[in-house]
């Protein structure tokens, strides 16, 4: 029986650059530290077919993985949007661009949040922006307790044999 974990690195759409300009849209676990992309193959991924090139298997291993790694916990396997078909770059940047537009609209109050909580110290501009030391209250006053039993809980170890 092995531990579930997920692939070392996953690479979905593009590479990384750590100089100033436009980047290239990725998606690798542990993408960049200190402004250093942590894959040394990054500049090798330019779209999803280089993936499939460079690194055969790491795109069905890393689906497969995100399909079952809930299941020795009791719950059925992970169902996936697009019958689990892999996009390409140009799809990932429209979605991030898609979704970059919607938080915007949240965070200036041009749609309806619901019972999501807007506040912020980042936008200066958005009618939910706070001091710090607002932030700071707010933060300070919710509750947070950890029990014991939910700390053993989160920590489990789950395995699937092969």
């Amino acid at each position: 029986m092995r531990a579930l974990r997920p692939p070392r690195a996953v690479a979905a759409a593009g590479g990384a650059s750590a100089r100033p300009g436009p980047r290239r849209a990725m998606a690798l676990y542990r993408t960049e530290e200190r402004g250093r992309p942590c894959s040394r193959d990054y500049r090798v991924f330019f779209n999803i077919g280089d993936v499939k090139k460079f690194k055969p298997g790491y795109l069905e291993a890393t689906l497969n993985w995100f399909r079952v790694y809930k299941v020795p916990e009791g719950k059925p396997e992970n169902q996936f949007a697009f019958n689990g078909e892999f996009k390409n770059k140009a799809f990932a940047l429209e979605i991030i661009k898609s979704t970059h537009e919607c938080w915007k609209a949240l965070l200036m109050k041009k749609c309806n949040g619901g019972a999501i909580n807007c506040t912020n110290v980042q936008v200066c501009d958005s009618p939910f922006h706070c001091t710090q030391d607002e932030a700071r209250s707010l933060v300070e006053s919710v509750s947070f307790s950890l029990n014991k039993e939910s700390n053993e809980e989160e920590q489990a170890w789950y395995f699937l044999g092969k």
